[in-house]
């Protein structure tokens, strides 16, 4: 057998063998697909509640799911918060009203004092005789005068006569009593009480009419100043309660006394006064203090800010859900 014909009867043997395993393996392939398509089949029917919740987790994720919670109303006070600050209620600066020198101080700077006590007294120089002089010439006069209306009803004077005396009786009583009103001037009484806050004299001192002589300061009732916004203003009225605190804590009640009539310009706010009790000087003037004004109750809802919701139309609503859902 020569080459040539060996070779060719190789190659035939290969493209046979060839042919015959792509057949087999087509057959095993396709008996490895059946036997797939089986066990999926018993999967499905083994695995039937799996389906299931795959198909309710599908349908699942077309529900919103929100948190909710239940609000209850409740009485809500609408009390008004501001700051103020205190004032006293008088101050006044004692001046001298007559001409001399001190003579004597009653008193010492930051001393407490009562109404009509005696502060200062003031040298009275020849006021003493001059008030003797003038009861002395109305004796005179009223001598004179009773004489002139005896001989009148007589019929021996005239009537100037008469009027002359009467004229000078007068006179004599009306310088009298200025020399008694210049002699009270020379002591002088507190006003009202109050705490003694500045002293401009000393004793020996020379003073005249005019002439500052001390600061005198009332602090009971003390008075609280603050400023209302415009939109506050129509929510109170005088006589009005409101609650006082100052920097230290302390508390006290008071009540409105004063509603300007118009704002301020620059802030467009409202000045009001309060006034509270202040026996025990525990406020003093100057002092920032916290005003809580008593306000009317409602109910009311506290809700989060997180569950409000701007409609199309500009509005402010509330997300809430229904019975229903």
């Amino acid at each position: 057998m020569n080459k040539s014909i060996f070779f060719a009867f190789f190659i035939l043997i290969i493209t046979i063998g060839w042919l015959a395993s792509g057949q087999f393996g087509k057959v095993n392939a396709q008996d490895d697909l059946n036997s797939a398509n089986l066990d999926d089949d018993r999967n499905i029917i083994e695995n039937n509640d799996i389906k299931i919740n795959i198909d309710k987790d599908i349908e699942n994720k077309n529900i919103i799911k929100i948190e909710t919670k239940i609000f209850i109303s409740e009485q809500v006070d609408q009390s008004i918060m501001i700051q103020g600050q205190t004032i006293y209620n008088k101050k006044i600066d004692i001046k001298s009203q007559t001409t001399g020198n001190i003579t004597k101080l009653n008193f010492k700077r930051g001393d407490k004092i009562k109404k009509e006590f005696s502060l200062i007294e003031i040298s009275k120089e020849n006021r003493n005789e001059l008030l003797k002089s003038a009861k002395e010439l109305i004796n005179l006069y009223e001598i004179e005068y009773s004489s002139a209306k005896q001989l009148i009803d007589k019929g021996l004077s005239s009537k100037s006569k008469l009027a002359l005396a009467a004229y000078n009786l007068a006179d004599a009583k009306s310088k009298l009593k200025n020399i008694q009103l210049d002699i009270n001037k020379t002591n002088i009484l507190s006003p009202f009480d109050g705490i003694i806050t500045d002293k401009y004299i000393e004793v020996s001192d020379f003073v005249i009419p005019g002439n500052i002589l001390m600061t005198v300061v009332n602090l009971n009732p003390i008075k609280i100043q603050g400023y209302l916004s415009e939109f506050d203003i129509n929510k109170i009225k005088k006589n009005t309660k409101a609650i006082i605190e100052n920097s230290n804590g302390i508390r006290k009640e008071g009540k409105i006394t004063f509603i300007s009539p118009s704002a301020e310009i620059s802030t467009r706010t409202f000045e009001i006064t309060l006034e509270a009790d202040n026996s025990d000087l525990a406020f003093r003037s100057g002092i920032t203090t916290t005003i809580i004004i008593a306000g009317s109750e409602l109910q009311a809802h506290k809700i989060s800010p997180s569950i409000l919701t701007l409609k199309d139309d500009g509005s402010v609503g509330v997300k809430a859900l229904s019975k229903e859902n």
